[in-house]
């Protein structure tokens, strides 16, 4: 059976099952023959059978002396011992057996050679057969080596599903267990629960609260919880919950607020994935870094500058040593003394990162005058080499020339590299940039190429195309990047915003999604604040004609507290409104509705004005005109209502339907005497004489019908009004916001209205008056009567509606209005029927 038992032993198969054997760690499941060379059966007798007792030492040497039955020598095999460490329970009496409710007696070094007794005694994630585990026991509730055994035991067997089952039994079905905090155990026990908890944000509030109870209780935590904790959210890329959670942890896990520098190299390791290509989406790219800069924000009184930077430059993240040495001097994070920094200093020169060191060695002349040496002797080669690199800034090589030499295919990108060295250049231009990053192969590798070209002290410059080029690089956008470097394009183009933008629109019409990607992407770099990109989505889908789309890019933009520019504001009166002639309406035959662009317009003017943009009254008049021309009367006096009330100096309204948005621009108190001026003179231009005699003929070109008879926009119960005196009742809402009301003017343009419809006969041109002076079905008397009543006291007309009635409903006539009214005869008697009618 021997010979057999050898062959199958090497065979693949069983060699391939030995050797996972022999790498799987220790476990409870294993054999524990560390304490004692008695084979398995004798273990699994004793405990079946309590009470039999374990053999002698005696029985054992005996039995290891006694001689072999075969004459010839036997095989041995080379035994190794599966040491495990010592299973006992943690009381007060060294007996190894351990009562239980059924009164079963069990020795815990025996639990790993029963897996299905330890597959019973870790079922404890639930409340059920309470005291029928060894953990229900008070005297072995507090004993970790046992709550470690059943924690490895369901890790290994049921993964995260077991940790939390485990969890729920140190957390509801058992009672007052406290968790080590110090040793592997206690990293064992904490990292375990932390790492499971990532997926349940529960779980993760289940331990910070436990962790909180025991600093309470005993004052005492596991310090590597915030590290575990802040830092596993950082390698996930779950920046967000990084922060909220160092919001929550950092008191009482961090001793003082210099311990977030645990975290910096978590932060740095996720900087270096996202830098991978092909790993991450681009919204994560650089993010990690940027997240360790806002927890220093919210931890005051730190002093880490030394260990970040010299962390920064070991690790070789040339391009944030500058980003963060400003952000933690704005922080008030400075070396203490000078000999500190003078590391940094040495370790930039000599790695050649002359504009770090320019920066770091101008910051120690500030910082520390009295401790920076005058350059000696030894010194003059790096002084002149520094000198040399500020001087040759001014003589950068020419474009074309250098385009080509990076074009050469004969030439690698070292053999360039030591040739500009050699003459000293110190700035290469955008062409030249395009040649090396059209040879370079993939976005790793055109930023190698740039932090070579940032070592050597040559500069790429600050041009939008070399800025985009190290962006889309840095976000792994090859499909973009790509298409900007065989675009054919010019890199002097892409500083110009109009043709960009033009670009982009012509893209958009053709649904050109390439191309409009990369225009996006350089218009984002041109335009470095998010309102210019914001205004160029707007006017993009104003030529578009999408207003839809344009509105909710002006809502985006309120809910941030921005507002469109002027330009856009200009772009949209030349593209919504339709011109029109002076006294004439829109011009017919477009598309879309008059009262549908004005209303569009008013409502981007209502979202934008109280964020702060600024329109001349001269639109706002047009507006009311449109309105008023188109017979758009509810329109009108929503118009009317929200300028009077927003321009007012004596009432501003709060929390009105239209400004429900907290402004960030609120006037101070200082400036609201002439923020006040300012409107009360823009309501006076608005609201002129002429605009209020327009509104009042404005309210009567109303068609009306005698079946109808129940105007009543005042809400007076019993009052019925004609509908033709609702100008007059806009006027005096309006003086009720501080508009200032001419009477004069308002009382000739009643008596106007009233000589139109009840004056003599005279013969109109326009085809409205006399539709009202034929079709009115009221009389003279009532109308003046309601004008009376909604006007108020004193009379409109100064008593002249009791004194003259005949004379007040026919005014004296210009002669302008003379010579109208003959020409409209002779249009009458010389063209016929519907020619006449159109002539107007």
């Amino acid at each position: 059976m021997r010979p057999a038992l050898l062959r199958l032993l090497k065979r693949p198969s069983a060699l391939s099952v030995l050797d996972s054997l022999i790498s799987l760690p220790v476990g409870v499941d294993q054999l524990d023959l560390g304490r004692t060379p008695r084979c398995t059966r004798c273990l699994s007798e004793d405990t079946q059978s309590p009470g039999t007792r374990p053999h002698s030492k005696s029985q054992l040497a005996s039995a290891e002396e006694r001689p072999s039955p075969s004459p010839k020598p036997a095989f041995r095999f080379r035994v190794h011992d599966i040491r495990a460490p010592q299973r006992q329970a943690t009381t007060d009496t060294d007996d190894p057996d351990i009562s239980i409710q059924d009164g079963t007696v069990l020795r815990l070094g025996c639990l790993g050679l029963q897996p299905e007794k330890l597959e019973y005694e870790s079922d404890i994630g639930h409340a059920d057969d309470i005291g029928t585990r060894l953990v229900d026991d008070p005297a072995h509730r507090n004993d970790i080596k046992l709550w470690e055994e059943l924690l490895r035991y369901r890790q290994r067997h049921y993964g995260d599903k077991g940790t939390l089952e485990i969890w729920e039994g140190l957390t509801v079905r058992v009672d007052g267990v406290q968790l080590p905090v110090d040793g592997e155990a206690a990293d064992f026990f904490w990292q375990s629960f932390v790492d499971v908890s990532f997926k349940r944000d529960v779980i993760m509030n289940e331990i910070a609260n436990y962790a909180l109870g025991l600093w309470y209780k005993r004052g005492k935590r596991w310090d590597k919880l915030y590290e575990a904790v802040v830092g596993g959210y950082i390698e996930r890329g779950m920046t967000q919950q990084a922060v909220e959670w160092h919001k929550k942890l950092q008191h009482p896990h961090l001793a003082c607020p210099n311990d977030i520098i645990r975290v910096l190299q978590p932060c740095i390791d996720a900087q270096q994935r996202t830098q991978a290509p092909g790993l991450v989406q681009p919204k994560r790219a650089a993010s990690s870094l940027r997240v360790f800069r806002t927890i220093c924000r919210l931890s005051r009184g730190h002093q880490i500058y030394v260990p970040i930077m010299s962390e920064l430059l070991r690790g070789g993240h040339v391009e944030e040593v500058l980003r963060m040495h400003k952000f933690l001097t704005k922080q008030e994070d400075h070396p203490p003394t000078f000999s500190d920094l003078e590391p940094l200093l040495e370790s930039t020169k000599a790695h050649g990162l002359w504009e770090i060191y320019r920066e770091l060695h101008g910051y120690a002349t500030e910082r520390f005058p009295n401790e920076i040496e005058k350059p000696d002797g030894s010194d003059s080669a790096a002084q002149a080499e520094l000198k040399g690199n500020v001087s040759h800034e001014e003589k950068p090589i020419r474009d074309e020339l250098g385009a080509r030499i990076f074009a050469t295919e004969a030439l690698n990108f070292q053999m360039i590299l030591s040739g500009l060295r050699m003459f000293h250049v110190s700035a290469i231009g955008p062409q030249s940039l395009r040649e090396m990053a059209l040879r370079a192969h993939g976005s790793q590798d055109i930023l190698n190429k740039l932090r070579e070209l940032d070592q050597a002290g040559i500069s790429i410059g600050d041009s939008v195309f070399a800025r985009l080029l190290r962006k889309l690089a840095t976000e792994n956008r090859d499909i973009v990047l790509s298409d900007l470097l065989h675009s054919d394009e010019h890199p002097d183009a892409l500083e110009d915003e109009r043709v960009q933008e033009s670009l982009l629109l012509s893209y958009y019409l053709s649904q050109d999604r390439r191309p409009y990607n990369m225009t996006l992407a350089i218009l984002g770099e041109v335009s470095k604040d998010g309102p210019d990109l914001f205004n160029i989505h707007f006017r993009k889908h104003l030529a578009a004609n999408e207003w839809s789309s344009a509105s909710k890019v002006v809502d985006e933009m309120t809910l941030r507290g921005e507002t469109i520019n002027k330009e856009s504001i200009d772009f949209m009166i030349n593209t919504v409104l339709t011109p029109r002639r002076p006294g004439a309406g829109p011009v017919q035959g477009s598309n879309r509705s008059e009262v549908a662009e004005v209303s569009f317009m008013f409502r981007i003017l209502q979202r934008i004005i109280p964020l702060g943009a600024t329109v001349g009254p001269e639109l706002w008049i047009e507006l009311l005109k449109r309105f008023g021309m188109t017979g758009s009367w509810d329109e009108l006096q929503t118009c009317c209502v929200w300028l009077a009330r927003h321009y007012s100096p004596t009432l501003k309204q709060a929390n009105t339907p239209l400004e429900i948005i907290s402004l960030p621009t609120t006037p101070q108190p200082a400036h609201a005497g002439l923020i006040h001026r300012q409107g009360s003179a823009l309501l006076e231009t608005i609201f002129s004489k002429q605009m209020q005699s327009a509104i009042v003929d404005w309210g009567f070109q109303m068609r009306v019908s005698a079946k109808r008879d129940d105007y009543n926009p005042r809400g007076i119960d019993g009052e019925t009004l004609v509908p033709w005196v609702r100008g007059l009742i806009l006027l005096r809402e309006l003086e009720q916001n501080g508009v200032r009301l001419w009477t004069s003017w308002i009382s000739k343009a009643c008596r106007h209205r009233l000589a139109v419809c009840f004056g003599r006969p005279r013969q109109s041109s326009r085809h409205m008056n006399r539709m009202l002076r034929r079709e009115t079905p009221y009389s003279a008397e009532r109308v003046v009567e309601n004008i009376t009543r909604v006007w108020g006291e004193p009379s409109l007309f100064g008593g002249q509606e009791n004194l003259d009635f005949y004379r007040l409903i026919n005014p004296p006539s210009s002669k302008m209005s003379l010579r109208r009214t003959g020409r409209t005869l002779w249009r009458e008697g010389s063209l016929r029927g519907r020619a006449f009618v159109s002539s107007r």
